[in-house]
């Protein structure tokens, strides 16, 4: 296994325990969804998504949402 792929099973597996603090970062996705005046049909690309909760949020609100991340 090269380096790269060491560091997305690395990375895949931190993210594996963030999980639980899922729960915790859906209300702050609400309001940054809201703050950004997120609007229906808005094509968004969020980088390094982590747990996802603010694309699946936006996309909540109609949004057109592509994540981009390192690990799946």
């Amino acid at each position: 296994m090269d380096n790269l792929e060491q560091f997305k099973k690395s990375q895949k597996q931190s993210w594996a325990s963030f999980i639980p603090f899922e729960f915790v970062t859906t209300r702050t996705a609400a309001h940054l969804v809201r703050f950004a005046e997120v609007l229906h049909g808005q094509h968004l690309l969020d980088v390094g998504c982590g747990t996802g909760v603010v694309a699946i949020t936006a996309a909540q609100h109609g949004a057109v949402v592509t994540g981009l991340d390192l690990t799946p």
